[in-house]
């Protein structure tokens, strides 16, 4: 049986008015998407469900093609389902007491179809041409990095923020403190002008972050992961209109856009539509941002899995949401004061659960998807090459610390990905330092030679 036409029989069978549906207890809807043509699971699809005031449900079929829903109270709903390669389906459900064990959703396959404004030009991504990219480039707007050179060139960084002087190399900005920056269209902050300071981060690792001063912008917070192609508009020039305002005017702006929207046409465009909280009584929303452990950048379309207990404390109900674009995650309409576990998940790597009270709290999960580096060495006297005991050693911006042992030998692990000065200290020697390039998940190995002030054949820190 079709969706809609099974929809439209459990409305019939729910129960004819409203005051009838609202004294029903919460039902538990469930269901299983398969291909019409086939009968074959689909894995994947997005499976949402929305009621009247605009509250939205939302999870991603298993391997089965299964999907579940707890704890739904009775009334109208919109059920929608989507997935790469078929139609979207969309239609009213009714839930309540008289529903059926299981929904039979079936997808229809639907071909692709590619406006020719998309491939006119070989290798141009649809979605960027979508986006006026390569009509201003035509027309001669500004100055555009198309993707290839993006790829090429941001190589080695870590902090879109630190990205940006590399842009300005091509396009230089005006001498202006505060030079707006886009990202699909959204600001995420300000860079510095060519020319003025304070545009290059100290520590593009983010290992170390001072109890002061003012909070990061989503800017300082993205990685060049994020990026996929760049525009650049001098002040006074003519640029894209949600660009346009007085700030950009005056010091010119940088527009860029995401890997999503620079992606080739088979990979598809995550659009994630945050929910929106419907202000009813006793009932609050909890929101955040998921980032990678190691490195804090930003992750996008990564999935957020909650729980909580009902108010009989008898069930839980599950709900899973996905973050935007720019790595935000919302879960709305949840009970005042109820304990909520938190997951997060990108592709394979999964980070810890987290237990929080829903009081509207800003909350940050984490997931390991960059894995860290480390550094081993050696200290040895520079004069005998004996190895050194008892040598503190430093990573200049950070708090990592060792102390090298009766061998001389010392390990700093958990390095993210960048760029670090180590320097020793040791009582009677000379400090030694040494810069060094961690990779992800590589391991770096360094030998410290330290210089003597008195005796040329200590072999031991003096206090």
């Amino acid at each position: 049986m079709p969706l809609l036409a099974l929809a439209l029989a459990w409305a019939a069978g729910a129960g004819s008015g409203a005051a009838a549906a609202a004294a029903q207890d919460p039902v538990r809807v469930v269901g299983t998407v398969t291909d019409d043509g086939t009968g074959a699971p689909v894995e994947g699809a997005t499976v949402r469900l929305a009621d009247p005031s605009g509250s939205v449900r939302e999870t991603v079929t298993g391997s089965e093609g299964a999907f579940a829903f707890e704890a739904v109270p009775p009334g109208a709903y919109v059920l929608g389902v989507r997935r790469i390669g078929y139609e979207v389906l969309s239609t009213t459900l009714e839930v309540g007491r008289d529903a059926p064990g299981s929904l039979d959703v079936r997808l229809r396959p639907q071909a692709i179809p590619l406006d020719p404004l998309e491939v006119d030009v070989e290798g141009r991504p649809p979605r960027l041409v979508e986006s006026g990219f390569y009509q201003r480039m035509e027309e001669g707007w500004g100055t555009y990095l198309e993707p290839e050179w993006i790829e090429a060139n941001k190589a080695g960084y870590v902090r879109l923020s630190d990205f940006m002087s590399t842009l300005q190399g091509r396009a230089p900005m005006p001498r202006c403190p505060d030079v707006p920056v886009y990202l699909d269209r959204k600001p995420i902050g300000t860079t510095s002008g060519s020319g003025t300071s304070g545009g290059r981060s100290i520590n593009p690792a983010a290992t170390y972050r001072s109890a002061a001063g003012p909070p990061p912008t989503l800017l300082e917070e993205l990685s060049t992961f994020e990026v996929g192609a760049a525009e650049l508009y001098s002040a006074g020039t003519k640029m894209p209109w949600f660009a346009w305002n007085g700030k950009s005017m005056e010091c010119g702006a940088i527009i860029l856009w995401s890997n999503w929207t620079a992606a080739m046409a088979e990979v598809p465009k995550i659009d994630v539509a945050l929910c929106e909280p419907t202000g009813r009584p006793g009932e609050v929303a909890l929101e955040g941002f998921v980032e990678d452990e190691v490195t804090a950048v930003r992750l996008p379309a990564a999935h957020v899995i909650s729980s909580y207990p009902t108010s009989g404390g008898l069930e839980r109900v599950e709900t899973v949401v996905r973050t935007d674009s720019l790595g935000r995650y919302r879960l709305c309409d949840l009970p005042a004061g109820a304990e909520v576990e938190l997951a997060a998940a990108y592709g394979p790597h999964a980070g810890d659960r987290l237990a929080v009270a829903a009081a509207g709290a800003d909350v940050r999960l984490s997931v390991p998807v960059t894995p860290p580096g480390s550094v081993t060495g050696l200290a040895i006297n520079e004069v005998t090459g004996q190895p050194l005991e008892a040598v503190r050693i430093t990573v200049d911006d950070t708090d990592f610390r060792a102390v090298t042992n009766r061998t001389g030998a010392f390990s700093l692990e958990g390095l993210p990905p960048g760029s670090y000065r180590i320097r020793t200290l040791c009582g009677g020697f000379d400090s030694a330092a040494e810069t060094v390039e961690v990779a992800e998940g590589a391991q770096v190995r360094v030998v410290l030679a330290l210089r003597s002030k008195g005796s040329a054949r200590r072999s031991r820190c003096s206090a």
